[in-house]
């Protein structure tokens, strides 16, 4: 006995030495290098390193990709959430500058094909006609002839005149026939077949049998006319025996297309109803028949001009002024195909002359005695983009005199200055403090396009600074809206990284929930939640996204709204994949031992869930959410790149390289889309480093 006394207490006094050698050794630190203490496998300090918190962060710090992935994170947050309290621009910022751009000014046009000017009423030519006669003009030119007989292609067949005038001006002449009036000295009275005798009238007849038999009577007669009861009435014959008795009228009816003529026309008409014409004065009529006791009586004013036609167009020198009429331009022709030097138009006296510098013609009011220019005639045309013709004539003269320079030294570009009304930045007319205009010189250019040229004038504008390069004020240039592209890369990755959380968290609380109820309730339960999400899993993502960006476009959704249904869609539809993971490591952490302790103590099955299972699971809910937050980003940005994410004026990362889509504004404006890009590569990896360090981190099979 005392010998196992003696040995129990020198086991003691060893198993105190080794408590104190280790309470007194030094720390690993301490050592020499190379020197290091052997430790027992129940030592102190290797229960303290081998804690779990302590050995997952050791693991992940070890993981020098999961560094630099955290690095990037942690620049990447101070990048968009800091940086846009430094800079001074807003993201919906834009930006203006002065700029000397070149729009178009006008037009100008040698014209080659002939309008036509009508002397009356233009339905007096028949269309056929009108609307050949740049091919009558054409057909005399290659004939080298002055004259040309035309036909219309009417039932009427009238022939017209096409006469070549002085200053290549082609008049159309007719002989101009007005119908006067209409007489009528008969009228309907009924029908009569000889074959059934039978007359069928609205009239009445005193002896029917009697009126009937003068009808058999006359119907042998060549001049089919018979008289009864002191009236005269005429026979047409129709089909099967059928005859048109018509009335003779004492007086007859005249109906007059203008103002009565009088009673001698009147008589006149009468007592030459069976010849073609006849005169009343000075003034030849013509009678056509048209039916029974129906004539047309028209007026024959002779061979007259019916229209001009020419290549001239007549510009204002006052261009403030109203509109040339149409009856000074037929008498300004008249007298420019006749070299007419002066006429007259409503009680005014007008010269033609001939410019000597450009060979147009020239039209002067001499009313008063001294000429005063009024228009100038030219197949030169030169007129504002939008048509008005209000250019003094002083350009036009400048722009004509170009056009010949360009074309006798076959360029097909010119410029040229002009003294003129100076615009403002909007195009409108600068005026000073009194309201007049501010004039100056004003530099023009002069571009052939086919048989027409543009003209186009340089102006100082205040436009939007777009596509700017990179400066000192701007870093990285401005974008397509004149916005400062760093700044716009800041809060679009703000939004690109909240769109990225929200959906995430969104996706992990409804997989969770989801999850944890199958895994811990299994059965029915289960079941019916594991085909929920296979009806998910099966849902086409990418088609109903842009169904719903194209729903979004039709209602005009605000962008803040968009994004919030954005980030709702792409939770809703990310959930599936986390429940699955859930319920899979439940039913594996259900039966293990302290569940059965917790079930022991009676706790609620909610609590049981999400206070004993769900942390067990949150390791892997973590590597899980971490990795996908890369691939969330992704999406938006190929959504916002395809116009279904955000919209303007918010920026994303996928909105601000759509702003350079084509292939040519991505290889002009790479300092654009190159930042954007390698900002979303940059992201996207680092969420991967940082997920895959923490899979390795809490996975319990790594060794250290």
């Amino acid at each position: 006995m005392k010998r196992d006394m003696s040995k129990q207490e020198n086991i003691r006094e060893e198993n105190l030495n080794d408590i104190n050698k280790i309470n007194n050794a030094p720390e690993i630190d301490e050592l020499p290098p190379g020197d290091f203490p052997q430790q027992a496998l129940d030592d102190a300090r290797r229960v303290k390193i081998l804690s779990p918190s302590l050995l997952v962060a050791k693991r992940f710090f070890r993981n020098k990709l999961a560094i630099v992935g955290l690095i990037l994170l942690l620049f990447m947050f101070a990048f968009c959430f800091l940086g846009g309290w430094i800079i001074p621009y807003s993201q919906k910022e834009v930006f203006y500058k002065y700029g000397r751009i070149l729009f178009d000014y006008g037009t100008a046009t040698e014209r080659v094909s002939y309008e036509n000017y009508y002397v009356g009423d233009e339905k007096a030519v028949h269309h056929s006609v009108k609307h050949r006669m740049n091919t009558y003009i054409t057909q005399m030119n290659s004939e080298e002839k002055d004259t040309l007989v035309v036909t219309d292609s009417s039932e009427d067949r009238n022939t017209y005149t096409v006469k070549r005038g002085a200053n290549d001006i082609f008049s159309l002449q007719t002989e101009l026939i007005d119908e006067v009036a209409t007489y009528t000295n008969a009228e309907f009275f009924g029908s009569y077949n000889s074959f059934t005798n039978m007359l069928v009238t609205d009239n009445v007849v005193e002896n029917e049998n009697a009126f009937k038999n003068s009808i058999s009577d006359s119907i042998s007669d060549e001049s089919m006319t018979f008289v009864y009861s002191g009236d005269t009435y005429s026979l047409i014959a129709g089909l099967k025996n059928e005859y048109k008795v018509y009335k003779k009228l004492t007086d007859g009816v005249f109906v007059y297309k203008m103002a009565t003529i009088g009673v001698a026309f009147e008589t006149a008409v009468k007592g030459n109803l069976d010849s073609a014409t006849f005169a009343l004065g000075e003034r030849e009529f013509l009678i056509e028949k048209k039916g029974i006791g129906i004539y047309e009586i028209s007026e024959n004013k002779g061979v007259q001009v019916a229209l001009y036609s020419s290549k001239y167009v007549f510009d204002k020198y006052d261009v403030e002024g109203p509109d040339v009429p149409n009856v000074f331009k037929v008498a300004a022709f008249a007298a420019m195909a006749n070299n007419t030097p002066n006429f007259s138009v409503a009680d005014k006296n007008y010269t033609v002359t001939k410019d000597a510098d450009d060979d147009r013609i020239v039209i002067s009011d001499v009313t008063s005695g001294s000429p005063v220019e009024y228009v100038k005639a030219s197949t030169f045309v030169v007129r504002r983009y939008n048509g008005e013709d209000s250019l003094p004539q002083g350009f036009k003269e400048q722009v004509n005199i170009k056009v010949k320079d360009m074309d006798t030294n076959g360029t097909v570009a010119s410029d040229f200055t002009y003294y003129t009304d100076l615009l403002d930045e909007d195009g409108n007319p600068q005026v000073d403090d009194n309201g007049n205009p501010i004039r100056g010189e004003a530099s023009f250019s002069i571009e052939r396009k086919l048989d027409s040229f543009v003209l186009r004038n340089f102006q100082e504008k205040y436009l939007i600074d777009i596509y700017s390069a990179p400066s000192s004020a701007h870093l990285l240039g401005t974008d397509a809206n004149g916005m400062d592209v760093l700044t716009r890369m800041m809060y679009g990755g703000r939004i690109s990284l909240i769109i990225g959380f929200v959906v995430i968290f969104l996706s992990m609380f409804i997989g969770v929930v989801l999850g944890g109820i199958a895994g811990y309730f299994g059965k029915w339960v289960d079941n019916l939640i594991m085909r929920i999400v296979d009806i998910f899993y099966c849902i086409p993502s990418m088609p109903i996204l842009i169904i719903l960006g194209a729903l979004y476009d039709s209602i005009k959704l605000e962008p803040m709204m968009r994004i919030m249904y954005l980030m709702i869609t792409l939770g809703v539809l990310g959930w599936a994949g986390i429940a699955r993971l859930v319920r899979g490591q439940i039913l594996s952490l259900r039966e293990q031992e302290f569940m059965l302790a917790v079930e022991a103590t009676g706790l609620k099955a909610s609590r049981r869930i999400f206070r004993h299972l769900i942390p067990n699971v949150m390791p892997q809910l973590i590597v899980n959410a971490t990795m996908g937050l890369g691939g969330i980003i992704l999406t938006e940005s190929t959504l916002s790149f395809l116009g279904l994410g955000a919209k303007y004026p918010l920026a994303t990362w996928g909105a601000m390289i759509n702003s350079v889509s084509s292939a040519a504004a991505m290889t002009q404006y790479t300092y654009i889309w190159i930042p954007v890009g390698v900002l979303i590569c940059l992201t996207v990896i680092a969420f991967n480093f940082v997920g895959d360090g923490l899979r390795d981190a809490f996975d319990p099979k790594m060794k250290r």
